[in-house]
């Protein structure tokens, strides 16, 4: 009958004696075990068996023809691996202290004279089965382990994260490859350095000089992680890389009193702050000529308005809308009346200051928010080089375009106390402006 699961994980005992009724006995005495009995029936026979088996324990006849239990002990011994098979010697022969010594320096680690007490023999054997199992057990234990510490070596080696060990004081005594790569450094380049040398100048000084007492690190012992959705780190070359971290806490097993030690897990973010910058652009800007929106015009103004009433100061608001551009559209397509807007934009761009808020808020309407003009005369001033800036012509296919403007200037808080109010009266006198084919700029106490 085929051999079930169990038995053929069951540990070998091997039993070398030259009569085949001692054989017989002793595989029924260890039937009481729960192991396989292997029998030899000569010292030869249980040298080619051990080729091919492991065993857990041989009981070995002292008294055999052409070789002998001890030789066969010794030959054992030479061919061992890092674990020696556990030998007990049988024997009827005397019990004088030489041979019992002459059988331990052949590496026998116990006697049992014939006739062999059976409960003396399970007792024994059953140990020497007992530490055996244990053995491959803790062998089979090592070969996980080591599996385990494979596989996470590859992991490890494998993630785009960069993942660095750090000591309770914070010095570095673990990187992977990727966190190499994002720093620009070899393993060596960075062991037992401070991780604060990687922080930039502001990161290192909110962490301070002491590391296991800063913020970041009570936190992440608190509460088992720290979290930065942007901070900068510093590579060995001195480069800034924009990053996401987390810092966890791991406690040290079975050193209760030696504190904390950190895993930081960062990331570089460079592709996403890209991103992050490109929708922000398509959110805030017009998409034909690039100038902010009609969304950033109103958050500019509120913000004026809110910092010049705390500060008891006024700003400027100009209202353009361009004259005569709908017959361009009409008569020369939109990709002409596009043209000439981006065209407009650039000459409109070029007549303002830096600080100066130029917006398209319409087809051909567009807002100057002056944040730094009080004085009506000087926004006006500037409202006239806006008209010029639109006068100029624009050829486009050997055909000269050209518009004008009109321009409604507004003063807070004179001509508005709120956003709302100076948007409606800059309005109004650009509608003025409009109405009026001799004036281009109308300021809206004149209308």
């Amino acid at each position: 009958m085929a051999e079930t699961d169990n038995e053929a994980d069951r540990p070998k005992v091997l039993i070398v004696d030259d009569v085949r009724a001692n054989l017989v006995a002793f595989k029924a005495v260890l039937s009481k075990l729960p192991v396989e009995p292997v029998t030899a029936s000569s010292g030869h026979e249980a040298l080619a068996l051990l080729l091919r088996h492991e065993f857990a324990a041989i009981l070995l006849d002292v008294q055999m023809p052409e070789m002998d239990g001890y030789e066969t002990a010794r030959l054992i011994g030479d061919h061992a691996s890092e674990h020696p098979v556990p030998i007990i010697f049988i024997t009827a022969g005397d019990r004088s202290e030489a041979r019992e010594f002459a059988g331990y320096e052949t590496g026998a680690i116990d006697y049992l004279f014939k006739p062999v007490d059976d409960r003396l023999l399970v007792s024994k054997v059953r140990v020497l089965v007992e530490l055996f199992e244990h053995r491959r057990r803790l062998q089979e234990s090592a070969r996980s382990l080591s599996q385990l510490n494979s596989q996470l070596s590859s992991l490890l080696r494998g993630v785009n994260e960069g993942i660095v060990g750090l000591t309770r004081d914070g010095r570095i005594d673990f990187v992977n490859p990727s966190a190499c790569r994002l720093l620009g450094a070899a393993p060596a380049g960075l062991w037992r350095r401070p991780i604060v040398d990687r922080f930039s100048a502001e990161l290192r000084l909110r962490v301070g000089e002491d590391f296991a007492a800063s913020p970041m690190a009570r936190r992440a012992s608190d509460d088992g992680v720290y979290r930065e959705s942007e901070a900068r780190f510093v590579t060995v070359g001195n480069d800034y890389v924009p990053v996401q971290f987390s810092l966890s806490a791991i406690e040290s097993a079975g050193e209760p009193t030696s504190g904390s030690s950190y895993v930081l897990v960062f990331q570089d973010i460079s592709d996403q702050l890209r991103v992050q910058a490109m929708l922000r652009q398509q959110a805030e800007h017009d998409e034909l000529t690039g100038l902010p929106n009609r969304l950033v015009f109103r958050r500019t103004l509120d913000e004026c308005v809110s910092d010049k009433r705390r500060r008891d100061r006024g700003f400027c608001l100009l209202y353009l809308d361009l004259d005569n551009f709908k017959p361009v559209n009409d008569e020369h397509g939109h990709d002409a009346g596009d043209a000439l807007l981006r065209n407009l934009s650039w000459q409109m761009s070029r007549a303002l200051r830096q600080d100066d808020l130029l917006a398209r808020i319409g087809g051909d309407e567009f807002v100057v928010v002056l944040r730094d003009t009080e004085a009506l005369d000087e926004a006006c001033r500037v409202a006239a080089k806006l008209v010029d800036a639109v006068a100029l012509p624009f050829a486009l296919d050997g055909v000269e375009l050209s518009v004008g403007v009109s321009i409604g200037v507004a003063r807070y808080p004179d001509h508005g106390g709120d956003a709302e109010e100076l948007i409606r009266s800059a309005d109004a006198a650009m509608y003025a402006a409009k109405a009026d084919s001799e004036q281009s700029v109308v300021v809206a106490s004149e209308c």
